[in-house]
This record gives C-alpha cells, structure tokens and sequence, in this order.
C-alpha cells in the first residue's frame, strides 16, 4: 500500500489525483495500470478509425482512376478537357501521397499500441 498524501504532493501532483481518484486507489500500481490502459485503448480506437479512412481514401484513389481512364477518351475533344484531365491527375497524385502518410500514421500507433501492450503485460506480471 502507499503512503498518504501530504498536503503538497497533493497540490502540486493534480494530474495524478485525479488519476488516484478515477482508480480509487492511492497505489501508483493502480494509477499506471489505468494510465497505460486508457492510453492503449485510445491508440486502439485510433487505429480504427484511421483504418476506416484510408478504407475509404483508397476506394476514392479508384474511383478517380477509372475516371481518369474514362476522360483520357473523350476529355480531349472537348475545350477544357485537356485541363481538367490535368487537374484530376494532380489530384490522384496528391490522395495518394496523404494516403502513403495514413498508412504510416497507422503503422506508428501500431508500433505505440505494442508499447503500451508490453507495458500492460509488466502490470500483469507484477
């Protein structure tokens, strides 16, 4: 068991109070144990939600690919067309730039959500 507050620690370790009281327990143990707990399921719901939208960036990159293939046939008879076939090609380039760094991104809170899984695993072993 841990020692008590003193008055100081409790003024000047607010963060951690309020942990203490989330986890109704004054035990540094409990209070990382939901720190890390907390932080991995964030990560987790991070990785999700990222995933849903490179899902749907990488469907939107096909989508302006078969539109490009289609406009190269008939784009060029028209006025603009050769303009906008440029527009449409900069842009595909462009979604799969942002879409190379969501997967980076992803493989990042990958590598945190490991981290904080190895750090839950000591909690357990303790």
């Amino acid at each position: 068991m841990a020692t008590p507050s003193t008055p100081y620690v409790a003024t000047s370790t607010p963060k951690f109070q309020q942990l203490k009281q989330m986890v109704e327990s004054d035990d540094l143990f409990d209070v990382f144990n939901l720190l890390f707990s907390q932080q991995y399921t964030e990560i987790d719901g991070l990785i999700m939600l990222l995933g849903q939208e490179r899902d749907h960036l990488a469907k939107e990159i096909r989508r302006l690919e078969k539109l490009i293939e289609e406009g190269e046939r008939f784009c060029p008879f028209h006025d603009e067309g050769d303009d906008v076939l440029k527009f449409m090609k900069e842009t595909l380039e462009t979604d799969k730039k942002i879409l190379a760094g969501l997967i980076g991104v992803i493989d990042l809170a990958r590598v945190g959500r490991e981290e904080k899984k190895h750090h839950l695993a000591w909690f357990e072993k303790v």
